[in-house]
């Protein structure tokens, strides 16, 4: 134990006594810090402790109402005493938490913030005035033997040393003070908190005593579970041999290793094309270094930072290097191996990949990305140009088309919310009776204040998922999921046990956050208001989810979901489909909705191995294909044939599902990456309007065979399609064959503006098409503009 510091030693200052402090300093701080330790440990433990007791009770509840349904017999006072004896254990758990903070915590904390913070302020008061006497004394010191300043200067170091001398004992005594209490006051809360946790366990003990012959068959439990801890290290210890045996070919850099997406952890929704280590050349010009940084591009510009995450730093200051302005190209080094250059305006960075095919992989993917920023550039020139360019096209026209297209779009989804706060009870907050809730819970399919929205969204996007009515877009099918649900149908199943219970405190706006928040759990995440019937098995609830699915009764599926039915519930009389497969069947874009938000399994596939993606092809409805797609959708998974959905479109001859499905796989190889969702918001916006240009194909092709395609102008003159057609890029690359280039050819510019552009001369075919960033929001697929009128339709006759 640390001995008290000899205060007759502060005059000297010796090294030895400074050896001392600071030894009694490390150990009051090193003090400071195991109580902030233990009071942030106690605090997590109080606050599970909490959570503990809550579960822990309505565990009793259930086994004591369970215990009553019982005949008389020995279950049944078994099971009424054991839930006793949880409530009574969990009681003595609530005075250990409160004594917990009033014994532990706070008496901790107390002696932190007065004793050993003050401590540190005086600590610096000291070396303060430690400075200033020996600034003082070299002043002295210095002065010359005749010099008049000396007199002063002595006095100035006595008033220096007096200062320090007087600082430097009141710190010194504080610190024997704290060394002193930390002997008996810190022990006292230790021991405090141990008497008062072996009353809680000894209570426990004797609560529970009577169940000891029970506790026999926990006993056996532990012994199974021992015997498999033994056999799980075992099959660890295979696993481990298993991996290194399969990494060894990564170990060599003269093996290129591909990382997959899930390999990037710099976001979520990060759009990463290409990430990894590199070697980059220092900028000095004597002594050249080489350093390791990890590298990746995003959003068209290359970064690097260290193995840390810090951003780097050499000569001179980092900055985002932009591709659309570098040239990238590979360097014949005699130095170094598998170099290339970044050539920016500013600075030509010299990189260095591990072996050949990690530099060309590299060059490629720098090279794509400059050029796509490249063509975005340039598109957005080209748009805003391409009416002066065809003075066939009307600009007036164009812009009087683009303003009535946006306002009936307008005009429907303002329409639809109207519907929607006109509903029963959407005048209303649905969890605490506010007036003019502007938030809503799409999966619920309630409206909400902004103080519930936010408790709502505290719980996570798996219990409910809240957007704004006002600031948020709305796609049809959420507009026609809250159309047919609404505050009063879904309270009537989740506060079923509220209506005329007078025992259960009702809503009321001007309940406190915490007041809100309990409820909203008890209501949402615990089920506490539900009524369920008796004899309403598993099975039955499944199926009944399943048939309400079917009937687009998305009351009766919000009731059974309530219930626990299984939203992926598989019906095995009828293929083994799931409710997703039944909505996509009938087309009902609304119920596909309502599955998703309820986090259904896309890819659940049914007896033939279809998947929903399978059965969308099938039925040819390119919404769909393009929502399930955004949503990840496997759209190379395989069914039993070793069809994927594309195949089964084109043996089905369904022009629109091909050319969805085609070209959402292109754009993926454009941007490299798995899951891009890249034009589909653009293309879900654009199915729900009616493209400029009306004219449009209806005709049949057969994807399978070679078909020669004409357009016809204003005057009746036959002209076949461009020829830089049959050497786009989509053609060449297998991703589109010439029946479907045509096909988008004419579904996006039509026939008339087509004829325009070939008069003018300018070539305008499915490679320039690609080169501007061609995206699905180009393809004007038809009869979808009218998706949202048709919901509308549908919900004003019933």
């Amino acid at each position: 134990m640390t001995t008290p510091l000899n205060l007759y030693l502060c005059l000297e200052d010796s090294p030895n006594f400074r050896k001392e402090l600071s030894e009694s300093e490390n150990s009051i701080f090193g003090l400071e810090t195991t109580i902030k330790s233990l009071v942030k440990l106690t605090r997590a433990s109080v606050e599970l402790a909490s959570e503990y007791t809550a579960k822990q009770l309505q565990f009793a509840e259930e086994l004591g109402n369970f215990a009553k349904r019982q005949p008389d017999s020995l279950i049944k006072t078994i099971l009424s005493k054991y839930a006793n004896s949880i409530q009574e254990v969990e009681r003595s758990r609530k005075i250990l938490q409160s004594h917990m903070y009033s014994m532990f915590i706070e008496p901790l904390e107390a002696f932190a913030k007065n004793g050993i913070i003050p401590l540190k302020e005086m600590k610096k008061v000291a070396e303060k005035a430690s400075y200033d006497a020996d600034s003082a004394l070299a002043k002295y010191m210095s002065k010359r033997p005749r010099d008049t300043g000396i007199s002063e200067a002595s006095l100035e170091v006595s008033e220096t040393r007096k200062e320090f001398h007087n600082r430097y004992l009141d710190y010194v005594i504080k610190i024997n003070e704290l060394e002193a209490k930390k002997k008996f006051e810190f022990m006292e809360y230790i021991l405090a908190i141990m008497f008062t946790e072996s009353s809680f366990y000894h209570q426990s003990y004797e609560i529970l005593k009577d169940m000891e012959p029970h506790m026999k068959d926990v006993t056996r439990l532990l012994h199974e579970a021992r015997a498999k801890f033994n056999d799980d290290i075992q099959e660890s210890q295979h696993s481990k041999n298993s991996i290194i045996e399969k990494a060894k070919e990564t170990y060599n850099p003269l093996y290129s290793y591909k990382k997959s997406p899930e390999d990037v952890t710099l976001g979520v929704n990060s759009s990463i094309a290409k990430s990894g280590y590199l070697f980059i050349k220092g900028n000095q010009r004597v002594m050249q270094t080489w350093t390791r940084r990890y590298f990746f591009i995003l959003d068209g510009q290359l970064n690097y930072i260290d193995r840390g995450g810090r951003i780097s730093k050499d000569d001179d200051e980092m900055e985002s290097i932009t591709l659309r302005l570098c040239h990238i190209k590979p360097v014949n080094s005699t130095d170094r191996r598998f170099c290339f250059e970044v050539i920016s305006p500013n600075r030509t960075y010299v990189l260095q990949a591990e072996n050949q095919e990690e530099m060309r992989d590299w060059i490629y993917c720098l090279q794509t990305t400059a050029q796509d920023a490249i063509y975005s550039h340039q598109s957005t020139m080209f748009n805003a140009n391409s009416s002066d360019q065809f003075q066939d096209v009307s600009r007036d026209e164009l812009v009087n088309n683009h303003d009535r297209i946006n306002n009936e779009s307008l005009n429907r989804t303002e329409k639809s919310m109207s519907r929607i706060k006109n509903l029963p009870g959407n005048d209303i907050c649905a969890d605490c009776k506010s007036k003019d809730p502007r938030w809503a819970s799409t999966n619920f399919g309630t409206l909400l204040c902004i103080e519930c929205s936010g408790i709502h969204r505290s719980l996570g996007v798996h219990v409910s998922k809240v957007r704004s009515l006002m600031l948020d877009k709305w796609e049809p099918e959420s507009l026609g999921v809250m159309l047919k649900l609404g505050n009063s149908k879904t309270s009537s199943i989740y506060e079923a046990k509220l209506a005329g219970n007078n025992e259960i405190i009702m809503k009321n706006p001007s309940w406190e956050r915490s007041e809100k928040e309990k409820f909203i759990i008890d209501k949402y995440v615990r089920k506490m208001f539900i009524v369920s019937e008796e004899d309403e098995s598993n099975d039955t609830v499944d199926l009944g989810f399943w048939k309400a699915i079917c009937e687009s009764d998305l009351y009766e599926a919000l009731r059974y979901l309530s219930l626990g039915a299984n939203v992926d519930w598989k019906n095995k009389e009828i293929n083994s489909t799931t409710a997703l497969h039944q909505a996509i069947l009938r087309n009902d874009n609304v119920s596909v909705e309502f599955l998703l938000q309820w986090l259904c399994n896309i890819n659940e596939a049914d007896n033939d191995g279809w998947s929903g993606l399978h059965h969308a092809a099938a039925t040819n409805n390119s919404r769909l294909l393009l929502t399930l797609m955004k949503r990840h959708a496997d759209i190379n998974l395989k069914d039993k044939n070793g069809k994927i959905p594309v195949d089964i479109a084109v043996e089905l001859q369904h022009v629109q599902a091909v050319t969805a499905l085609r070209l959402f796989n292109f754009e993926n190889e454009l941007t490299r990456t798995q899951y891009s969702t890249f034009g589909v918001d653009e293309a879900l916006t654009s199915i729900n309007k009616p493209p400029y240009i009306s004219h449009s194909t209806t005709s049949s092709i057969d994807l399978r065979f070679p078909v020669t395609t004409k357009i016809t102008n204003n005057n009746d003159q036959d002209k076949s399609i461009p020829t830089s057609l049959s050497s786009s890029p989509i053609t060449k690359s297998g991703l589109l064959n010439m029946d479907d280039a045509e096909l988008i050819s004419k579904s996006i510019i039509g026939y008339e503006f087509f004829n325009n552009i070939q008069e003018t001369g300018v070539n305008f075919g499915i490679s320039n098409l690609v080169t501007s960033k061609f995206s699905l929001a180009s393809l004007k697929l038809p009869n979808f503009g009218n998706i949202q009128k048709e919901n509308e339709t549908e919900e004003e006759n019933k």
